[in-house]
């Protein structure tokens, strides 16, 4: 928009402040139902959302503080920037960064267009590669299903066994002896 570097970091750190903000909140305000669970999931996941929400505050606030600052040195170097727009700027490794990709990307999507261009004109050979993708993907079907991790078989048991209040401690392990001796009759050891 032909703005000095200060001028255009201020003006583009402006206009994103209030639309940052909100989306952060709303972030944050899809865990608060988490702070209200009770049991192991509240020892689960509050912690979990406690993460999230400081980590989105904090991102909220770097891109407020560091961002923009960190913006201007890094747009600025010895290089003189040579444009109509910006006679005299100096410019630095990521303007010429994103000039270079800028131009990739130009290239990339004028050969999208000839290559679209093609489909059009040729239905034929676009129902053709159509065809052939699909084939390509009936490939995948051998890792259909697959768990991405692996099942993992402890080797253990957990049995919570709660006997009638006020049972004597003696009594207790008594039963749970006869609840243990009735595990190995039917859990042969393996």
């Amino acid at each position: 928009m032909g703005k000095e570097t200060v001028q255009a970091i201020l003006d583009g750190a402006q206009q994103i402040a209030v639309p940052a903000f909100v989306s952060t909140l709303c972030i944050c305000i899809v865990f608060i139902p988490m702070f209200f669970l009770s049991g192991v999931a509240k020892f689960l996941f509050i912690p979990l959302a406690e993460a999230v929400s400081f980590a989105m505050l904090a991102s909220y606030m770097w891109s407020r503080t560091i961002v923009p600052t960190l913006a201007m040195y890094l747009l600025s170097s010895e290089d003189e920037y040579h444009s109509e727009d910006h006679i005299g700027e100096k410019m630095g490794f990521f303007r010429r960064y994103q000039q270079g990709f800028e131009k990739s990307f130009e290239r990339f999507r004028e050969g999208y267009r000839r290559a679209l261009r093609v489909a059009l004109h040729s239905p034929r050979l676009f129902a053709l590669c159509f065809l052939a993708f699909c084939g390509f993907s009936l490939l995948l079907i051998s890792v259909l299903g697959r768990d991405f991790f692996p099942k993992v078989d402890a080797g253990q048991i957990r049995l919570h066994m709660r006997a009638r209040t006020g049972l004597r401690i003696e009594e207790t392990a008594r039963l749970a002896d006869q609840v243990n001796g009735v595990i190995r009759e039917n859990h042969p050891k393996g």
